[in-house]
């Protein structure tokens, strides 16, 4: 495959098969995703969604690391997560249509590869089976996700709960 720059990039359904989301599919149909996706070599620092814009990508990671970044309600960011090569993110769009949840940037340079929302549309009509396991596929993520958000929030709320306690318990003195 070559890259919108015009270089040389092997991404192959091998690869592409370990990523979760597309876990299961068939390999010829994996080989018909690279071909329609697109390739990008990406320096570091490089801003690739922004929270609130419109979702038309989901991106797999090739090489490189990226990290995901929601905006707080006092309007400062943190970092929510890092992913490395395998990862993929943009997917939950593919189920809700939403405006883009958080903000991705590279934090090294990287080799992305990127699928339009439109070659979804055209696996549900050609394709409803390997439509529907993708639709599970990206549920199961986005379910283990909310797992972990769960079990960080539970951290959080712990902490939480006993600095009040400490604060309440009156201090000899």
């Amino acid at each position: 495959m070559v890259d919108v720059e015009g270089s040389q990039v092997s991404v192959d359904p091998e690869f592409l098969a370990q990523v979760p989301i597309f876990g299961g599919l068939p390999r010829q149909l994996l080989a018909e995703m690279i071909a329609v996706a697109a390739v990008r070599r990406v320096g570091a620092g490089v801003e690739l969604i922004a929270e609130g814009d419109l979702a038309k990508t989901v991106f797999v990671v090739c090489e490189g690391e990226l990290e995901i970044r929601k905006r707080g309600r006092t309007g400062s960011e943190f970092r929510l997560a890092v992913l490395k090569r395998g990862d993929c993110v943009g997917e939950m769009s593919l189920i809700d249509i939403q405006p883009r949840s958080a903000t991705v940037r590279t934090l090294s340079p990287a080799v992305l590869l990127s699928l339009d929302h439109s070659y979804s549309a055209g696996l549900y009509r050609a394709h409803p089976d390997a439509y529907t396991l993708l639709v599970m596929n990206i549920a199961r993520e986005i379910s283990r996700r909310l797992r972990h958000a769960d079990e960080i929030l539970a951290d959080m709320g712990q902490i939480a709960e006993e600095t009040w306690r400490r604060q309440q318990t009156p201090r000899p003195g």
